[in-house]
């Protein structure tokens, strides 16, 4: 008879059930109540809260309480939320900030958890998120916590939570993302970029967002700032079904979908203020302009806009002030422009993502098709209308010119306020810019065309040119 023998505290049990040996063979045995774990090395009778029995407690009841409940969510070892003490990092530097949130790496020395055997690796580079002090800490690192649980992934991995000595405020401990972000990607590689390692990371884009979408949340704040590249997770095998290449390097690094301080569940949508607005500018769908609700096709809009940037290399509208006047020429039909050359396949699907009316955009999953097609007919390298395409947009690429970004561009999140915006409408395409040529004035003469189009007397619109 095939069978395992167990070992409990006395005796051997022989184990005959082919059920019960697949999962002691999988999953493993709790060291502590000897039953074949729930998970992966997981025992959830036993491992939520266990740091609090052996004495390891952060020194604040709720931040404990938030810890130990989302371990009541897990199920496996690898997906634990820890309590890390602060001194188990070392080489702390701050490396940005954003509107919510200050960012810093860090080398973690215990390393981050391995499934097989409860083993660790070497000591690894995170990154600490420290909230800004004007934030209700707990409540926003609870909301960003529990998205993590839903869509973790579809996001930066969330080691777990440590703490700031002096502050006592808590600090997420998170993947670090050796490449950056895209904006920063894009600004020192670009030229080195093929159409095939553009849609790799527009696969990558996508897939996260159908794990964020199909999780009923809606992120709410999607800009290149916060899509990072070249981790090295050993999750990423569960990717390799959807055909992707994985390979961490400058090729195709693996991508992911970070920042959940705005996000929320679709459930939990709140109505939106009319006048109060939070994120990047030039990344807000217009309606969300206009006062109304989130939605996962606000974030497509979003999508849309990076891609964009994925075909010029610079940031949208990075010439013009991020002010009221944008908010009102975006609504009157303003887009970003694409680069000379880009297939008009590819623009077709930027306008249908950038469409004033929400219906009419794509879903992530419908993207995600359409990106997976295209890549593939790009790695086949066998002629096509697909593959001539976007081979001929190849030849075209070219280091973007240097462009002096306006002091009130604002690529940060912030909280903004608007008044008396009009409906949105589809007054033009995305345009085509000049290659090689920087032609600042271009935003500027087509935000005075929207404006123009504007007729209320109420609303005073300036608009500053670069010197």
């Amino acid at each position: 008879m095939n069978y395992i023998k167990l070992k409990t505290k006395y005796k051997f049990k022989a184990i005959v059930s082919k059920d019960l040996r697949y999962e002691i063979e999988t999953k493993g045995i709790c060291s502590n109540c000897k039953k074949p774990n729930t998970g992966e090395d997981w025992c959830n009778k036993c491992d939520p809260g266990r740091f609090l029995r052996e004495g390891k407690t952060s020194g604040d009841p709720e931040l404990d309480k938030l810890i130990y409940e989302s371990q009541l969510q897990t199920n496996n070892y690898y997906h634990n939320l820890e309590w890390i003490p602060f001194d188990r990092f070392k080489d702390i530097k701050p490396i940005g900030e954003g509107g919510f949130a200050t960012i810093y790496s860090a080398t973690w020395l215990d390393g981050e958890p391995n499934e097989i055997y409860r083993e660790r690796t070497d000591p690894i580079t995170v990154v600490l998120k420290k909230f800004k002090s004007s934030l209700n800490v707990i409540e926003a690192l609870t909301s960003e916590v529990k998205i993590h649980e839903e869509c973790n992934t579809g996001s930066t991995r969330l080691y777990g939570i440590t703490r700031d000595p002096q502050s006592k405020e808590p600090i997420m401990v998170l993947a670090y993302a050796k490449y950056g972000n895209l904006r920063n990607y894009l600004k020192e590689k670009f030229s080195t970029l093929k159409w095939e390692n553009k849609l790799n990371i527009l696969n990558f884009v996508t897939l996260n967002l159908q794990v964020i979408h199909g999780s009923q949340c809606i992120h709410k704040d999607l800009h290149s700032g916060n899509i990072l590249l070249g981790f090295s997770d050993p999750l990423n095998f569960k990717f390799e079904r959807f055909g992707l290449n994985l390979d961490n390097d400058d090729k195709f690094p693996d991508t992911k979908i970070t920042d959940f301080g705005l996000s929320q569940f679709i459930n939990n949508s709140k109505t939106s203020d009319s006048t109060n607005v939070c994120g990047v500018l030039p990344y807000i769908a217009p309606e969300i302009l206009e006062g109304k609700p989130y939605t996962k096709a606000s974030d497509i809009y979003s999508l849309g806009i990076i891609m964009t940037e994925l075909t010029t290399g610079k940031p949208p509208y990075g010439t013009v002030p991020h002010d009221q006047s944008l908010a009102l020429a975006i609504c009157n039909g303003l887009r970003p422009r694409v680069a000379e050359g880009t297939p008009e396949r590819y623009i077709d699907l930027v306008n249908q993502c950038l469409d004033a009316d929400p219906q009419k955009r794509p879903s992530s999953i419908e993207l995600y098709k359409i990106f997976e097609n295209w890549r593939l007919k790009l790695e086949d390298k066998k002629s096509s209308k697909i593959y001539n395409e976007f081979s001929e947009s190849d030849k075209m690429v070219f280091a973007p010119a240097e462009i002096k970004l306006h002091d009130e561009a604002i690529y940060t999140s912030r909280n903004m306020r608007f008044n008396n915006l009009p409906k949105s409408v589809n007054s033009m395409r995305v345009q085509i810019e000049k290659t090689n040529v920087s032609d600042p004035d271009l935003i500027n003469r087509l935000l005075c065309n929207a404006i123009n189009e504007q007729s209320q007397d109420d609303m005073k619109i300036e608009v500053l040119k670069d010197n």
